[in-house]
């Protein structure tokens, strides 16, 4: 499964990257090519949680692979609307939504499953296993997708991703074992979605995660989505450089993915936590003063180690303490809301390129999201005890004495 994921997320990041370059050569503008990625992670916010209904009541393995194919199926539909000419964005940023929205149903199954593949004390060095596939993927598919979309043109290079999608979806079927939750409650959407809410609020080290996330995710990860035209508007680069500042970038995601597996076995998971926050604004400044094509790569570098480390903490810290009969739908609903969060972020931080610069946009995100840090590490003193594991009751007894 982890060498189908990896060839997946290859054909993602050929996407992402072909399609956003497009845009932004077509428009000039940094919201528009935000919009792409924003249509490639925001349908998180709406299709997210009915997935995680979906993975805490049937078997997560067919409900994976289903979704895998209905992307296969949009994806496909992209690639021929490209051959046939059309380069309207909106079009394009209907049909990515379309397929996302297929993947953002089947994640939750995917997430879901992952924690009964390992040991427990596995758990951190799965999760790095996850990110490395999806930062190979990103340092192998910018590169491949300049060379495929020179060679071949857009539409067989976006036909490329389609049959990612069909291979991964045969390697999940041949799962030797049914994977259902045990223990799902019974009930109305609604009432299964609350229960799922009350089990992620419940539960410390859940619920401080949320938090920590969905401000990164305002603040920093946009600059992810925003490669082609940072790469465009201020470098006078094309396909060719955004790929290589995402290749770059996915390379320090590599390196970091390694770094936080080795680190978490040795530290206190808030000091690491702590740590790579600090880091993570520190280098988002670095990339946005970049002075010349050649230092926003190594910055670039840098900021997807820290980055990555940072996502592989908090999502293990959530994959670990999530209760084993509701994990699909706090997995869910931790994934809607990091994934409406970033297209919020794509869109604040491209409207304030567009109105001002997007050196201004990723100075300003770092100085911010720096102040939040020490802001809330000041106003919610029980942070340490939930990152680290402590159990609900045990923070409920600490609080109330």
């Amino acid at each position: 499964m982890f060498t189908a994921a990896v060839v997946s997320d290859i054909g993602t990041w050929v996407q992402l990257i072909v399609v956003g370059s497009l845009v932004a050569r077509d428009t000039g503008s940094a919201v528009q090519t935000g919009l792409v990625a924003l249509a490639t992670f925001m349908p998180q916010g709406f299709a997210a949680p009915f997935g995680g209904l979906l993975a805490d009541r049937h078997d997560r393995r067919k409900v994976f692979a289903l979704m895998l194919l209905l992307q296969a199926l949009a994806t496909g539909a992209l690639a021929v609307t490209l051959g046939a000419g059309v380069r309207t964005p909106g079009v394009l940023i209907a049909l990515i939504m379309l397929s996302a929205s297929a993947g953002a149903l089947g994640q939750p199954s995917y997430t879901a499953i992952q924690p009964d593949l390992v040991p427990p004390d596995e758990l951190m060095a799965m999760v790095s296993l996850v990110a490395y596939s999806w930062n190979s993927g990103r340092v192998l598919g910018p590169l491949l997708g300049t060379v495929l979309v020179s060679a071949l043109g857009p539409a067989w290079t976006i036909t490329f991703n389609a049959v990612t999608f069909v291979l991964m979806a045969v390697v999940v079927m041949r799962l030797r074992h049914p994977l259902r939750a045990h223990g799902a409650t019974d009930g109305t959407i609604g009432e299964r979605l609350a229960d799922g809410w009350r089990s992620l609020w419940a539960c410390p080290g859940c619920a401080h995660t949320l938090v920590l996330a969905m401000g990164i995710n305002i603040l920093v990860i946009p600059f992810m989505g925003l490669i082609p035209i940072y790469a465009h508007s201020e470098f006078g680069g094309g396909t060719g450089l955004a790929g290589t500042i995402a290749s770059a970038q996915g390379v320090g995601s590599l390196v970091g993915g390694m770094a936080v597996a080795v680190l978490g076995a040795r530290l206190r998971r808030s000091t690491l936590l702590g740590g790579q926050l600090l880091l993570l604004s520190g280098c988002l400044a670095l990339y946005g003063l970049a002075p010349s094509a050649g230092a926003v790569v190594v910055a670039a570098t840098l900021l997807g180690a820290a980055s990555s480390s940072t996502i592989i903490s908090l999502i293990s810290t959530l994959q670990r303490d999530a209760p084993a009969a509701s994990r699909g739908r706090v997995l869910s609903i931790f994934q809607a809301l990091a994934g409406t969060t970033y297209g919020l972020g794509l869109l604040l931080v491209g409207s304030v390129g567009d109105a001002t610069d997007l050196r201004v946009s990723f100075v300003g995100g770092a100085a911010v999201s720096l102040a939040l840090c020490v802001v809330l590490a000041a106003r919610l003193p029980g942070w340490r005890r939930a990152i680290d594991g402590q159990s609900a009751g045990d923070e409920l007894a600490l609080a109330t004495a």
